[in-house]
């Protein structure tokens, strides 16, 4: 798998997509820290849905590997350490990522709010010199981005459901058998077009910017949900890695638990395993959610 070149990134600097810093590097970050996030206690598990929703993908309850599986992962992270086995109740989770069509639906019906999403925030002030990268009334088939996590839980619960724990997101992504990406251990120089992430196509942009070396994608931001059939889960969930990470329910130190790479991010922290911090007041162009019932 090649690696991820390291150092300050002009592309974050330029674009000022962040909100908040990795803890392990110095240098900005769009949407979330690498430092360890510490669950609070998590509610009791929901009861199995009875029938999977539309546009859902039923993931079965039982135990499953959560965390660094060094068997397979190098790049393991102190927060995703130690690995071992979890039990989840049965769930269904979106297909894709939730578009700006389907959250306008929301807005359009009084239950959402479309305050802020045109235009990035971090740092205690908005960005509009940024919000071309905000999806909101222009790419309908995208991921809503620039969206805060408030947002993304009313949105949800308008739709008759809820946003992921974080063991809920990692099973979607990595099935039971601990594998590092959605679709297997292969990394991004064999696998194919199988994500969104920081790529050349990114680099040809800008041209510091941290990428799979060789990798080309295509896309520079965001691109239409369920653009890389190639690299779903064994269950048929798609883009769990790439295109935009995605809020859980998990609350952790001043902001919510993010998991998922993303079209700005290397291959480091495109893994399914990889856990990040979303800040509290946070609109990120490269984070947005899916939900689960």
């Amino acid at each position: 798998m090649p690696r991820a070149r390291r150092g300050r990134r002009p592309f974050l600097g330029a674009l000022a997509l962040a909100c908040a810093t990795i803890a392990t590097r110095a240098v900005p970050a769009p949407a979330a820290e690498a430092a360890a996030p510490v669950e609070s206690p998590s509610p009791p598990p929901p009861a199995p849905p009875e029938e999977t929703p539309a546009a859902m993908i039923l993931v079965p309850g039982g135990p499953f590997f959560m965390g660094c599986n060094p068997e397979v992962d190098s790049e393991c992270t102190s927060g995703e350490k130690p690995g071992g086995d979890r039990l989840v109740a049965a769930f269904a989770i979106d297909q894709t990522e939730v578009t700006v069509r389907q959250f306008a639906a929301c807005v359009a019906a009084g239950a959402c709010s479309s305050e802020g999403l045109s235009v990035p925030y971090y740092g205690g002030g908005e960005h509009p010199e940024f919000g071309e990268f905000c999806n909101w009334q222009k790419r309908d088939d995208h991921p809503i981005n620039c969206v805060a996590w408030e947002q993304a839980v009313a949105y949800c619960s308008w739709a008759g459901k809820r946003l992921p724990t974080e063991a809920e997101w990692e099973k979607a992504a990595r099935g039971t058998d601990g594998r590092k990406y959605p679709w297997g251990n292969a990394g991004f120089d064999t696998a194919g077009k199988v994500a969104n992430i920081a790529d050349e196509s990114a680099k040809r942009r800008f041209a510091d910017l941290t990428i799979a070396t060789g990798y080309d994608d295509g896309f520079v931001a965001t691109a239409p949900v369920g653009s890389f059939p190639a690299g779903a889960s064994a269950g048929g969930t798609l883009d769990l890695i790439g295109n935009v990470s995605e809020w859980t329910s998990i609350d952790v130190a001043d902001g919510h638990a993010v998991r998922g790479g993303s079209f700005y991010r290397g291959p480091a922290y495109d893994r399914a395993s990889t856990r990040l911090r979303g800040s509290l007041d946070s609109r990120a162009a490269d984070v947005g959610f899916r939900c689960v019932k």
